[in-house]
This record gives structure tokens, sequence and C-alpha cells, in this order.
């Protein structure tokens, strides 16, 4: 077990360095529950533009129900941000220093795959949550990782809050993210397919979700490089 999560630790440490510079179109369907057993209905459909360049990951061309906003995708509703690279080298990485206990073997994608389940303590978690109000907290959290058998990459993860504080407006959040095969001039990445997030109000039964598709990879065109970085850099 440990020579397969430190082989997975040198796969996410190298993850960023082997991506080219590329753009893909995330589509967001955003879904609210008032009560609790959840009855979902949609809100909308939130588009974006995400431009990975040199190992950052940035968001413009923000839509719901394909027209443009012009204010913070945040004060929209549900939204939720480092789906990609951050997200697999935050757990894998040793300063998180997640504890691993195996699972067992499956299948996802059609290839076997063993699960570990995972914990991370509040001092090493940088899973920040954010509230309508503005707060901020960083919660513990813990979940599991589906590590491919034969390439050692990590295929799935899921992570969910554990304890939050009774004064936050968040009492829950869960995230899934699973990474698939895309092909960007003509060769092949492992890259983020699909994810889900969920989160629950304090207090309440209400509760959001976000189901979110990655379409369309293609190189960032090394012509506009200059004009889209401006942009990119002025939404810091």
């Amino acid at each position: 077990d440990d020579a397969i999560l430190g082989d997975a630790r040198t796969e996410s440490e190298n993850f960023s360095a082997s991506l080219p510079n590329y753009l893909v179109q995330q589509v967001t369907s955003r879904y609210f529950s008032p009560a609790f057993p959840a009855q979902w209905r949609v809100l909308d459909v939130v588009t974006a533009e995400l431009a990975y360049v040199n190992g950052t990951e940035d968001y413009r061309d923000f839509r719901i129900n394909g027209e443009p906003i012009h204010r913070p995708i945040e004060s929209t509703g549900s939204w939720s941000t480092g789906e990609f690279g951050s997200t697999l080298e935050d757990v894998m990485s040793p300063a998180t220093n997640a504890s691993f206990r195996r699972r067992g073997e499956d299948t996802l994608a059609g290839r076997p795959a063993i699960v570990f389940d995972y914990a991370v303590t509040q001092p090493n978690s940088h899973w920040t949550m954010m509230s309508p109000d503005g707060r901020r907290y960083t919660p513990a959290y813990d979940g599991a990782v589906w590590i491919d058998l034969a390439t050692r990459r990590v295929l799935r993860i899921e992570q969910r809050t554990a304890a939050m504080p009774r004064d936050f407006p968040v009492s829950r959040a869960e995230s899934i993210l699973e990474y698939g095969f895309a092909r960007i001039e003509g060769k092949t990445f492992l890259l983020p397919a699909k994810g889900e997030t969920n989160g629950c109000v304090s207090g309440s039964g209400a509760c959001t979700r976000n189901v979110i598709e990655f379409r369309n990879y293609r190189k960032f065109a090394a012509e506009s490089t200059d004009r889209k970085s401006t942009r990119l850099n002025s939404s810091h």
C-alpha cells in the first residue's frame, strides 16, 4: 500500500508539469432543494471558459443560460473552483499529511483501480468554504481516492467536510471529481471529465447541487497568449 501511494504521489506531483496550456469549457448545472430529503429543482446552467496557462487555472466568459454576466460569479449562487490539478495535488501532497486506509479494489471507466479512504485534519486542510456573507472556513475533511492499478494515476476523488462550526452558514459540503482521457493536439492526457459539489445551509434542510462537465479540450493558442493573459490576470 505504501508503494502504491508513493507512486500515486509522484504521479500527482508530475501532473501539472506534464500538461500543455489549454482551454476547456466548464458546464455547471445548478440545482436547489428547499428541504430534506432532497427534491432537486433546476436553477440554471453556468458556462465558463477555463484556461490552464503555465500551471495556473483561470476562468472567464461566464454565462448563465447563455447570457453573459458582468458581476462576480459567486454573487449569482453556489459556485466552486479548483476542480483541476489543484484538488489532486493537494489531497496527495505530503504537506497535507492525509492518513490513508485501503478499502479494496474497484473498476472505474473500465480500468481496475485500488480504493483508499483518507482523512485530513483541520490544521492541514486547504479546502476553503466561503459563505454567502463572505465568511471563510477551512474544515477538516475525509473522502476516498481511486488509483489506477496500472498507471498509479488518480481516477476519482471524493471529499466531504467533517464537523463545521455551528455559527458558520454552511453545515456540510461534498465534492466528487472524476478524470478521463482527452486528446489535445493529437496527444492523450488524463484530465478532469466530470464532477459534482453539494452544500447545505445551517439551520435548515436547504441544499445546493452543482453538476459539472468539462467539454472541448483544446490547445491554448500561442498567438493570443498575451491578450488572454491580460484578461486572466485582471480576474485576481
